[in-house]
């Protein structure tokens, strides 16, 4: 099977969440020629899901580099975030720290409005969660969610409510008075949260 067959095969396999099959026809693909950075997720994504998670970075990293080479410097810095996102969560917090650094300078550089802002608002949320800070915490996951919201994406909105209301509740906040504020949020968009990210497993 040719380079551009298997690519194709592996974005229908990605469509399917068939995720073995996936990561296996686009890892092929990119043996046979380098992916384009779009490609580079879907297989950075695959091997994440698989459990792949050093492939994962490695290929996030790639399409990190390939989106700023393509001028697309929202998606080379939420590439950036992800990097960093999973190198803290395996405890190599200097290689983390100089990711997330990065991707704030990338945004800082390029000046737009984006919800990548968003994103990087979670590194301070769970920073301020690990030094007892939980009021902090949730005003800042309430900021992020406020971005979600005004950019419509139902991941950073997801990851950020989770995290608000997670620091409510440990500030004592009443479940049901948590409940009744999310639902805010919740009712007209069921069908919206695609919760097909890897990088929503991370909230939990």
């Amino acid at each position: 099977m040719g380079v551009v067959d298997e690519l194709e095969r592996g974005r229908a396999s990605y469509a399917a969440r068939a995720w073995m099959p996936a990561y296996r026809s686009l890892s092929q693909a990119d043996h046979g020629g380098s992916l384009g950075a779009e490609d580079l997720e879907l297989l950075a994504t695959s091997a994440y899901m698989i459990g792949r998670h050093d492939d994962y970075v490695a290929v996030l990293e790639r399409a990190h580099r390939a989106c700023l080479e393509a001028g697309e410097v929202p998606r080379a810095v939420r590439c950036a975030f992800w990097v960093g996102m999973q190198l803290a969560i395996a405890g190599e917090m200097g290689p983390a720290s100089g990711w997330l650094g990065r991707a704030q300078r990338l945004l800082k550089r390029d000046g737009r409005d984006c919800v990548e802002r968003g994103y990087l608002l979670l590194p301070l949320v769970f920073r301020h969660e690990s030094s007892g800070d939980l009021e902090a915490a949730a005003a800042v996951a309430a900021a992020a969610a406020e971005i979600g919201e005004r950019f419509g994406d139902a991941d950073l909105l997801a990851l950020a409510v989770h995290r608000q209301g997670h620091a409510r509740v440990r500030l004592g906040g009443s479940r049901r008075a948590w409940g009744c504020w999310t639902r805010r949020w919740w009712p007209s968009r069921p069908a919206s949260y695609r919760r097909s990210s890897p990088e929503l497993s991370t909230a939990a």
